[in-house]
């Protein structure tokens, strides 16, 4: 059965290789689109089509406007959208979200916000140009990103040496493993375990903790959800839980699936954004900043 939905992927442009993981496009032209989204990952997205809500810790947001803040989600979100539905996008590292934002990730957690929230007014005006580029056919998906990007990079404000170096700790950790050691992490921060915990919470938007427990239930999730699973990768699932009755509970904490309704055909955006290439790119920021490779 063919996709409902166009989704493509371009690399950003190499001087934003740090805090911009992947631009994207996105098409989906049904009039009723209802799925869900992980928000594993920030994201600073232009809607030129479509508008909905979406439902998170009990709360509606309205999916309304031009351009769109995501800080990242600890449930996976389910929304409806009324289509057609386009967005080109740019999913945000964790360096990225506190360069381009100058905002904690956790006080703006389980959201999805108007981006002039945090951008200012400029935001709309840019959002609105490059959709109306879009909308009058002057200007492809790809060229929007592209766009994008280019809005992005000379808004990029630097933070401090320290707490750079901090991040990229902080993606490495979580790229040794399914079930990366929380005592490492602390291990490694020239920082105290209190000050160290305040700052990945502010940095990553979850403490130490809840982010491994959530990325390792996410990538779980995404081994599961290939056509094929590995020898490998069905090892390292087996070890990154308890059991398998612990797997199920986290995974439909996080997912809102059980592991066998993953492959199911009712939401297909939620089965493509479970392959995350946005995730790859986060793995490979390790090797772009200073944080020594963990496989070293």
């Amino acid at each position: 059965m063919p996709s409902p939905f166009h989704l493509e992927y371009y690399n950003p442009p190499a001087d934003l290789a740090e805090h911009v993981l992947a631009l994207f496009h996105f098409a989906w032209d049904e009039r009723e689109v209802e799925d869900r989204h992980p928000g594993a990952l920030s994201q600073l997205v232009l809607f030129p089509y479509g508008s909905g809500e979406l439902n998170i810790s009990g709360r509606v947001d309205p999916l309304v406007g031009e351009g769109h803040l995501l800080a990242g989600f600890d449930v996976a979100a389910p929304f409806k959208m009324t289509g057609p539905w386009h967005a080109i996008g740019a999913s945000l590292s964790p360096l990225g979200w506190a360069a381009l934002t100058q905002s904690a990730a956790n006080e703006n957690f389980n959201r999805f916000m108007p981006a002039t929230e945090l951008l200012g007014p400029e935001i709309d005006d840019f959002a609105k140009a490059t959709n109306d580029l879009y909308r009058s056919g002057q200007i492809t998906g790809e060229e929007g990103c592209r766009l994008l990007a280019d809005w992005i990079a000379p808004r990029l404000q630097p933070i401090p040496a320290a707490h750079k170096k901090l991040i990229e700790q902080g993606v490495a950790w979580l790229g040794t493993s399914l079930n990366p050691d929380v005592e490492t992490l602390f291990g490694n921060l020239n920082y105290s375990r209190r000050q160290g915990e305040r700052l990945v919470t502010r940095y990553f938007g979850l403490s130490p903790r809840a982010l491994a427990r959530k990325y390792r239930a996410v990538r779980a999730a995404s081994l599961l959800a290939q056509p094929e699973l590995t020898d490998e990768a069905e090892a390292e699932i087996a070890d990154a839980f308890y059991d398998q009755p612990h797997m199920i509970r986290e995974i439909r904490r996080y997912c809102g699936y059980t592991p066998t309704r993953l492959g199911g055909p009712q939401e297909p955006l939620f089965q493509t954004m479970l392959r995350l290439k946005n995730l790859d790119r986060l793995k490979q920021f390790r090797s772009i900043g200073s944080a020594p490779n963990p496989q070293d």
